[in-house]
């Protein structure tokens, strides 16, 4: 309880973290370039869990911005923690449902999505939940620029492959399919980040994948 108490305050005070009850929350809605004071791409990290892509990206890339986006605060702390440690000027973590993403940013603003380990949802009736589904992809779609990138990284074939049906539906192009990215560490840089779940699914036996598609 203790530790939930220390977290809990650490959310409300730390300035890495955007969520409700904060005037921030709503004043970054499509104002990214004012809140990071520069127009340097953005790469948003959905579902991004302790956030492992974006900090490490964020340390790697100082010259794209970098949002990691998930609605458990619990696991944002850590995130938020590194960051705070480091200093770091190109990154943030908004707590907020991964529906609502298109009231905090405009069409064609974002360079690339990543969706990384999503719950599977594999019941037949959890479809729409399912943040691949055609619905979601039509939203991705729609907010990234001209060219950007949308990546999926995830251990579940079955996710994997309904994600590129889905796709076939969808305006999305180019699309490029990895059935086990640490083959080698050449494969793609998203090989580079290992997450905390990511390494339990390897000692499981389990490959994991990667899906991209550009706009």
């Amino acid at each position: 309880m203790k530790k939930k108490l220390l977290r809990y305050s650490f959310n409300e005070k730390s300035e890495y973290i955007i969520q409700e009850g904060k005037s921030i929350y709503n004043d970054v809605k499509k104002n990214w370039s004012e809140f990071f004071k520069n127009k340097n791409p953005l790469f948003i990290e959905l579902g991004c869990g302790y956030g492992e892509h974006t900090t490490r990206f964020s340390f790697l890339e100082k010259d794209k911005n970098f949002i990691g986006i998930d609605i458990k605060g619990a696991r944002i702390y850590k995130g938020a923690k590194t960051l705070e440690k480091n200093k770091t000027t190109n990154a943030i973590f908004l707590r907020t449902d991964i529906q609502n993403i298109d009231e905090f940013f405009n069409p064609n603003e974002i360079s690339v999505i990543l969706i990384s380990f999503p719950d599977p949802r594999p019941k037949k009736r959890d479809i729409k939940k399912r943040l691949t589904n055609i619905n979601f992809l039509n939203k991705y779609y729609g907010l990234l620029k001209k060219g950007g990138e949308l990546l999926l990284k995830t251990d579940d074939k079955q996710l994997f492959n309904f994600t590129i049906d889905e796709l076939k539906k969808s305006s999305f192009k180019e699309i490029q399919l990895f059935n086990n990215i640490h083959i080698n560490d050449s494969v793609h840089k998203l090989s580079s980040v290992i997450t905390k779940y990511e390494k339990k699914f390897i000692n499981e036996g389990k490959k994991i994948k990667l899906l991209s598609c550009f706009k």
